[in-house]
C-alpha cells in the first residue's frame, strides 16, 4: 500500500479518496480543522490526515497553493 501512496504524489484529484473530496473545498476555503471536523462529524485528528494527504497528493504544500490548484484546476 505505501507503494501506491508514493505513486500518488503530486496526481491531483483522481488520486483523492471520496472523504478527501469532503475535506478539501472547505481546507482550500480556509477553515480552521476543527471547524470542519465538527462539520463532518470526524475528529480533528483524523482532519488533519486528509489534510496532509490531500496536500501530497495535489503537489502542494499549504492550503493557499492548494486554494489557487482548486480554482484554477477544477474537480472534473
Amino acid at each position: 500500500m505505501m507503494k501506491h501512496f508514493e505513486d500518488a504524489r503530486g496526481a491531483g484529484w483522481r488520486a483523492l479518496t471520496a472523504r478527501e473530496r469532503d475535506v478539501i473545498h472547505p481546507v482550500a476555503e480556509g477553515k480552521s480543522n476543527k471547524f470542519i471536523a465538527l462539520e463532518l462529524g470526524i475528529s480533528m485528528r483524523t482532519v488533519e490526515a486528509h489534510r496532509a494527504r490531500i496536500f501530497y497528493k495535489m503537489g502542494v504544500r499549504n492550503a493557499v497553493q492548494l486554494a489557487r490548484e482548486v480554482c484554477t484546476n477544477p474537480e472534473p
